[in-house]
């Protein structure tokens, strides 16, 4: 397959029309940063009767810190990290969810501007790792054609018809088995294959992308995450470069978290947990402005591996309470 082309280098070598992307990234980096100051506002305002609480809610900073860097780091989305804490808290599935969704919207928007920006405007991604901007946004629509319809029929119509509780145990189950997975390919294909990117979805691609989208659009709309684990998994495991797997991982993420908000902030079922939220949110914005560099620490093959372990142990804690009970 072939490899990035030159028009691709640092800023110094951007023709036209990249310079004209990075004018526009630039641009909406700006108002993506205004709106979420605006919207950050309106939930203390929304939250006014509940701030009161609000010291006692503070281990949610820091587990908003870690929920961003390990959803912008790995394209897993923040609820791997959510979810058990909140179980640990024994908070219901379903409020989690929502409160999931909503930290999300701030973390991972943080986390995408920065990718964003360092794909199109600071040129700080290698060229290896770099997919071009019509080949990155090709794999997302893919993604999204499928992901945004299932999101919002299995909010409306399923997910209050399912047992949540089983529906978790059943998708950890599968989290492990695919973190597994991956992290045994990843040791063996290192080891003994020598490393050859793909960087262009062909059709095959584009169609299970498409069915990828469609199930973990399912899969998000009950637990917050899914979709991102599901993309950064197969990308990887299709060849393509492991930085670029993650950050379509992440832009995927957010427009997925964004369209799906809405039923749960006027729902009323974070009612009570707002001051958990409030401390949440600037905790996962700061950690979606260090991500970047947290993976670039790592690099790409440590970051594969991580992303593995993540979603392996990630999944094993929810599901010990499972193991306990049954034992």
């Amino acid at each position: 397959m072939q490899s990035p082309s030159s028009s691709q280098s640092h800023n110094p070598d951007m023709n036209s029309q990249e310079l004209a992307l990075a004018r526009l990234v630039r641009g909406w980096t700006k108002i993506h940063v205004i709106l979420l100051v605006v919207a950050y506002f309106w939930l203390v305002i929304r939250a006014a009767p509940e701030l009161a609480a609000l010291l006692e809610a503070a281990v949610f900073f820091p587990v908003g810190i870690l929920g961003a860097i390990i959803a912008n780091s790995t394209g897993t989305g923040g609820g791997v990290v959510f979810v058990p804490v909140f179980a640990v808290f024994e908070i219901e599935p379903s409020r989690s969810v929502a409160m999931s969704f909503v930290i999300q919207c701030f973390g991972m928007s943080v986390g995408s501007l920065i990718w964003l920006n360092a794909f199109f405007v600071s040129g700080k991604i290698k060229l290896a790792e770099k997919m071009e901007a019509h080949a990155l946004a090709g794999i997302v629509f893919s993604v999204l054609c499928g992901c945004i319809p299932s999101l919002l029929i299995t909010q409306q119509i399923l997910s209050d018809e399912v047992d949540q509780r089983q529906l978790l145990t059943l998708f950890k189950i599968f989290s492990i088995i695919l973190g597994m997975v991956l992290l045994v390919f990843t040791v063996a294909r290192d080891r003994f294959k020598p490393k050859k990117y793909r960087y262009h979805a062909n059709s095959f691609d584009s169609g299970l992308l498409f069915l990828i989208g469609i199930g973990g659009g399912v899969v998000t709309a009950f637990f917050s995450v899914g979709v991102g684990e599901f993309l950064a998994l197969y990308l990887i495991f299709r060849g393509f470069p492991t930085i670029s797997s993650v950050v379509a991982a992440v832009w995927v993420s957010i427009v997925t978290v964004f369209c799906g908000v809405w039923q749960h902030l006027f729902s009323g079922v974070i009612d009570g947990l707002w001051p958990a939220v409030l401390l949440a949110v600037p905790g996962a914005m700061a950690g979606g402005y260090v991500a970047r560099i947290f993976a670039a620490l790592l690099g790409a093959e440590r970051l594969k591996l991580f992303a593995a372990l993540w979603i392996t142990l990630s999944a094993a804690y929810l599901l010990l309470p499972v193991v306990f009970m049954h034992g």
